[in-house]
């Protein structure tokens, strides 16, 4: 494997509508949490491949929101998705609800179906195991949706810490 070592599996799914990544990173636990938790540095890897991360806001606390826009190439057109932070452990664990912007503003204020997001961060020296879930979604199609898009900006993930370590 390359230096920065790529090791991701996946558990079965508790159902076609939760979706779970486990995922190992070759950075410090610590390293791994500032990434995606301080704001100038989120939005140097985030979102899928050929996206940018135009608008970073993190209000990082119990009960504070976030929120960021993505504009891209022809698969990633310009989307805000946002949330609330519902638990934080620095640095080995978030949880946080996850909506995106609906253009017509009916749904929840203007905004998507809502899941919630846990990311448990685990130390391994030089290494860090994350376990991550995303629950509940409307229907499989949407899971399979964010399986692809989380698995692309992971990758991203992997190749900014592979620029840093």
């Amino acid at each position: 494997m390359a230096e920065h070592e790529k090791s991701a599996s996946y558990s079965p799914p508790k159902s076609d509508l939760v979706l779970e990544i486990t995922r190992r990173f070759s950075a410090p636990r610590e390293v791994v949490f500032a990434a995606i938790t301080q704001p100038s540095t989120f939005q140097q890897w985030w979102g899928p491949k050929g996206c940018t991360c135009s608008v970073c806001e993190i209000d990082l606390r119990e009960g504070g929101a976030w929120q960021t826009t993505l504009v891209g190439a022809e698969d990633c057109d310009t989307n805000t998705v946002g949330g609330v932070y519902k638990e934080i452990v620095t640095p080995s664990k978030l949880v946080f609800t996850w909506s995106w912007t609906q253009v017509d503003g009916k749904v929840n204020g203007g905004r998507g179906p809502e899941t919630v997001v846990t990311i448990e961060l685990h130390d391994e020296g030089d290494k860090t195991l994350m376990n991550f879930s995303q629950q509940i979604f409307s229907d499989a199609e949407q899971c399979q949706k964010h399986r692809s898009g989380w698995d692309s900006a992971y990758d991203c993930l992997d190749q900014y810490l592979s620029k840093t370590q």
